[in-house]
Formats: structure tokens, C-alpha cells, sequence
């Protein structure tokens, strides 16, 4: 953690550190626009005629946010967030394009992302993004962010194309970021199989924490993370439905032998491992992820600027009840700033 974040310890409070927020690359969508169709994306082709309406006509409004860093540090210190870790915003993963262009948007991203960074360190980390729908092009963009832009963190999506991460091809890539000791951040976009979804918002309601369940089963019983422990993972929106239902995965580790081909341990086991942000809006259930994790297992999140996003992250910390002080320093930043590396 730089120098100039200190103020935050000294003026007697906990430093807090958003680990789940967003930006845009306007210059991006340009280079797409030619080669964009609505169905090439999960989330756009099943959105449903209303959410796209709402959805367009909100963008124009929010545009500054995911844009301007000025605009952002005024809502940051309204929220009482001293630092973002930023990412990319879900629908400019753009893993549906050919990977020579994959490439160069990612570049161009990881560019901008750092240069934010560099405009105001105190307030910005940087996570980087990468074009995982080619492993070998997504590797060489990795060993730039970490070694010539100091990137500590990764954000990426559920799936690669409708291609779950127990997928073989992926093992390079967790390897890689096993290694460097980075974060990964998880964050859906839409679902893949949303025919059923394409009303009442539900391609996100439903969607969004439906596709961070399944990430999370392929990733235990496809034995990622019984061959990989020292991943640091993060999967945002407390995770999805999983982290307060693994109790069935459980069962069916006890009963089923097909289960257990990838694994040496209940599921629930490998889920002790990960980490939850606190995007869930329910005290209560914040509570309860704090319960079963640990406080040093869930960071503060809050989807800035959409509009599903937590408008109040550290007073839904603090209507949990029964947090110490203690657990509270962990959730609202210290857990980041260990699992970034931003305290060396």
C-alpha cells in the first residue's frame, strides 16, 4: 500500500478497499462494432426487449462513472471507499471475438486500467483482464500485466464461451496464476442458457448468480481446486447460490462415486478456501457468509456503478450483527489489501 492511503489508519477507522467495481473502455466498443451481433453475448441476447430499453437508456447516464476517475473518487468518498480495486466491466470481456483482436482489446484495457492507477495510486489497484478465449494469447498478456505493469490481480468471467474452467485447456493458465500468487476475480455475465431468462431482468436476478454457482461446481468436482490449492479466488455476489447450500454437494459426496472421481474431499471443503464479496444486501445473509467463511474469508463489494450495485457497502457491514471490530477491519479492506499484496 502506497504511503498516501495511510491517512485512513490514522484518522482512526479501517481502510476500506472495494474489490468489486468497474470500468469501460469507450475506444474498445469501436473496435467491435463491426463484427458485434447481440447473440454473440449471453447477457445482450437474452436480456429481453424491456431490460435492453432500460438498460440503453440508462448507460448515457452512467457513462461518466465507468469512465471519469474524478467522478469516481467524489462517489467513492460519498460511499466512504477509500480504495477500488478496478476491472473491466463485464460485456467488454469480449471473448466472443477471434483472438488476434481478443489480444489488442485486452492490451488496450490493461493499458488504460493502469494509467488510472498511475493517475491517483492512493485511491486505485489494478485487475487486470485477459483474452482467455485463446490460452496461449491470454499466458502472454498475463506475464505483461504482472511484469511490466506490476498488476497483482486478474478479473474474469464464469465461463469462456459457454467452456467451464475444468475445461483442460485452462490448466496452463491456473498453473500460471497459481505461481504468481495472484487474485482472481470471478464476475458473471448473464448466463449462457438464458432461453428461460429473457424476462423480468431475470438473465441477471437469476443469471448472473446462477452462472457463479455453476463456475464453482466445475471448479470442485472438476478437481481444479483439489489440483490447484493455493489459488486465491474471490467470485463475487457472495459467490452465487453455493456458499449456503453446499450441504446437498456434501451429501452427494457421501452417496454418488461419480462425484468423487476429481476429489479427495467434501466439496464444502474446497469452498473453505475461496472468498465472497459482500454484495448480497442482506445484512443477514452477510452475516451468515461471515459465520460459515470467516471474516477473513469475505471482502467488500459493490458492483459500482451499475445499478444492482450497493449504493451503502459499509453500512451493510455494519448492520451485521455481532461483528467485531475486528472481523469488520477484515471485511472492509484488510482482506484485500492482504490478497493484492498492497501492504508491501
Amino acid at each position: 500500500m502506497s504511503a498516501e492511503a495511510a491517512p485512513a489508519r490514522a484518522r482512526g477507522r479501517s481502510l476500506t478497499v472495494d474489490i468489486h467495481c468497474h470500468v469501460l473502455v469507450p475506444e474498445c466498443d469501436a473496435l467491435v462494432a463491426p463484427v458485434f451481433r447481440p447473440e454473440l453475448d449471453p447477457f445482450f441476447r437474452y436480456a429481453g426487449k424491456a431490460s435492453d430499453a432500460v438498460n440503453r437508456a440508462q448507460m448515457s447516464a452512467l457513462l461518466p462513472r465507468f469512465t471519469d476517475p474524478e467522478q469516481r473518487l467524489r462517489d467513492m468518498d460519498r460511499m466512504d471507499v477509500d480504495l477500488q480495486a478496478i476491472a473491466i466491466a463485464p460485456p467488454q470481456y469480449f471473448y466472443w471475438t477471434e483472438p488476434e483482436l481478443g489480444a489488442r482489446l485486452s492490451r488496450i484495457q490493461n493499458e488504460r486500467i493502469a494509467k488510472i492507477v498511475a493517475g491517483h495510486p492512493d485511491r486505485f489497484a489494478p485487475l487486470g483482464t485477459l483474452p482467455l478465449q485463446d490460452v496461449d494469447a491470454a499466458l502472454i498478456e498475463l506475464e505483461r500485466v504482472t511484469d511490466e505493469l506490476g498488476f497483482r490481480g486478474l478479473e474474469i468471467c464464469t465461463n469462456v464461451n459457454g467452456v467451464d474452467f475444468d475445461d483442460p485447456r485452462f490448466l496452463p493458465f491456473f498453473e500460471r496464476v497459481q505461481a504468481l500468487d495472484l487474485l482472481l476475480v470471478v464476475h458473471p455475465h448473464g448466463f449462457t442458457h438464458g432461453e428461460r431468462l429473457a424476462e423480468h431482468y431475470l438473465i441477471n436476478l437469476v443469471g448472473m448468480p446462477l452462472d457463479s454457482t455453476l463456475f464453482l461446481s466445475h471448479l470442485i468436482f472438476g478437481g481444479v481446486l483439489e489440483r490447484f490449492p493455493k489459488l486465491k479466488i474471490c467470485v463475487v455476489h457472495g459467490g452465487g447460490y453455493l456458499p449456503l447450500y453446499a450441504a446437498r454437494f456434501d451429501h452427494a459426496y457421501e452417496v454418488r462415486p461419480e462425484v468423487r472421481e476429481h476429489i479427495t474431499q467434501p466439496p464444502s471443503a474446497y469452498l473453505e478456501r475461496l472468498h465472497f464479496d459482500t454484495m448480497v444486501f442482506d445484512p443477514s445473509h452477510l452475516g451468515q457468509l461471515i459465520d460459515r467463511y470467516g471474516a477473513g474469508r469475505v471482502l467488500l463489494g459493490t458492483d459500482y456503478p451499475f445499478d444492482m450495485g450497493e449504493d451503502d457497502p459499509v453500512g451493510l457491514v455494519d448492520r451485521v450483527e455481532g461483528l467485531a471490530e475486528a472481523d469488520r477491519a477484515l471485511v472492509l479492506g484488510e482482506n484485500a489489501v492482504r490478497l493484492l499484496g498492497l501492504d508491501g
